[in-house]
């Protein structure tokens, strides 16, 4: 089962390049990249991984041809085709208004670095403690009113205002600096928001114990933006070169940057160990979860959408009113929990990456894996379509597709519509960023540099 499911994988992956030839990265393109390159690695079980069970292999099967149907409903129905969404407008947007999202986005960057630096200062004590790093990282994921240095210095009031606003704006910050980093117009923007992001960027994966996904984000949202604008021949000819060169040098910085944090945890020695157990892993942990799902109770949708709705039942426990919190949602977070919970893999212990299936599974079975693995394929393949629609890229159009493409990448750890935080980065992209591409200088880009000339 597991070749038959890789050979469909491939050819999705293949199907979807040439589809979307000449255009920017699809996000199903990286979909099905994404796990032919995840299945072809389980198939080896090097390490000692325990290979995936059959049914794990099936339920991926089942994922990739459902999200595939869903993508060919969405794009070729006469609905995808003959109305779009509309992710761009004209701006209507006063200089007043423009002016307050600029104060109030450069506030919110000056808070995620204040805070982050008070998470550091208790990394360092720790640290001089001879505190384990897997144990500081322990520190970063556990849920508030857990009892650990890192959240009792912090009171319930910085606690909301970090994991409602800080947490969620912080996935924003990459995106827009990428934005900037390629816009046409010499614009200081440009370095005041590479020099923020770096120095945000840096704080929190020390704060975090050298997590590396921080720095796969960081440096995935440079690439998108590079293949995004340069397709849309946002740069003129003889400027190609020059982004090329800058492209060349951040992803050279990143690469480096992921491999020393990863011997910074592991140690030497181990950087292609954990290279392939990193993305190997997730058939692997489906299959162990499968086995102890065979009696669950199903949560209808509550835990695929936990992100949507936790936050309401979560201020009713805050204010005393237990009695209007369902059991299903005790049920769906406890599930969430369980999620974290490190199990046996064959070279060790490894939690989280249950892939969106476990989710699935877990609201409904095997139907529910079908239904849900359609709506997620139309809803990405409808977005995708719009966006290369059009021929200006703004701000928070470009955000969106980022948040879009970085929740598919996620889909060999979970469904990121179950992480709160994701789900409100996308309404934090629609008030705080501006919806227009500040300048129109992309019809009109031969005409403007010729007069900076």
């Amino acid at each position: 089962m597991g070749i038959i499911t890789f050979s469909v994988s491939v050819f999705l992956f293949s199907f979807s390049i040439v589809l979307f030839k000449n255009k920017p990265l699809s996000p199903m393109a990286l979909f099905y990249g994404l796990w032919s390159f995840i299945l072809f690695l389980s198939l080896f079980h090097f390490y000692g991984i325990y290979p995936p069970t059959e049914e794990a292999y099936f339920l991926i099967f089942l994922m990739l041809v459902f999200f595939f149907i869903g993508n060919f409903i969405m794009y070729f129905s006469k609905a995808a085709l003959g109305k779009k969404i509309r992710i761009h407008k004209k701006n209507r947007n006063s200089g007043t208004s423009i002016m307050i999202k600029s104060v109030l986005f450069y506030c919110l960057v000056g808070c995620c670095i204040f805070f982050t630096v008070l998470d550091c200062i208790v990394v360092i004590n720790a640290l001089f403690s001879k505190t384990p790093i897997w144990v500081i990282r322990s520190w970063k994921m556990a849920a508030y009113g857990s009892s650990n240095p890192m959240l009792d210095r912090r009171s319930f009031f910085e606690e909301v205002f970090r994991t409602v606003i800080l947490d969620p704006f912080g996935t924003l910050i990459p995106p827009v600096t990428a934005y900037y980093f390629f816009h046409p117009r010499k614009d200081k923007k440009r370095f005041i928001m590479l020099g923020l992001s770096l120095i945000y960027l840096l704080l929190s994966s020390f704060a975090g114990g050298g997590g590396r996904l921080g720095y796969i984000y960081y440096f995935g949202c440079f690439l998108l933006g590079y293949l995004t604008m340069s397709n849309r021949k946002a740069f003129p000819s003889f400027k190609k070169g020059k982004y090329r060169k800058y492209i060349t040098v951040v992803l050279i910085f990143g690469i480096v940057a992921v491999v020393l944090f990863t011997r910074f945890r592991t140690g030497s020695g181990n950087f292609i160990k954990q290279t392939y157990t990193y993305f190997a892993l997730s058939p692997t942990l489906l299959g162990l979860w499968l086995n102890d799902l065979g009696e669950v109770v199903h949560t209808n949708g509550f835990l695929t959408f936990f992100g949507v709705h936790s936050y309401v039942f979560r201020i009713f426990e805050t204010i005393g009113w237990e009695h209007m919190i369902p059991e299903i949602y005790e049920i769906s977070y406890q599930c969430m929990l369980d999620a974290e919970k490190f199990r046996q893999v064959g070279y060790g212990v490894a939690n989280a990456f249950v892939t969106p299936l476990y989710y699935f599974f877990i609201d409904g079975g095997y139907p529910f894996v079908c239904l849900a693995s359609t709506v997620f394929g139309g809803i990405v393949s409808k977005f995708h379509k719009a966006f290369i629609g059009k021929t200006e890229i703004s701000l928070r159009s470009f955000a969106i597709y980022v948040l879009i493409m970085y929740g598919v990448f996620l889909t060999f750890i979970r469904i990121q519509t179950c992480t709160p935080s994701y789900v409100i980065s996308f309404a934090m992209a629609y008030f705080i960023l501006d919806k227009t591409d500040h300048s129109n200088l992309f019809p009109k880009m031969e005409e403007s540099i010729n007069a900076e000339s």
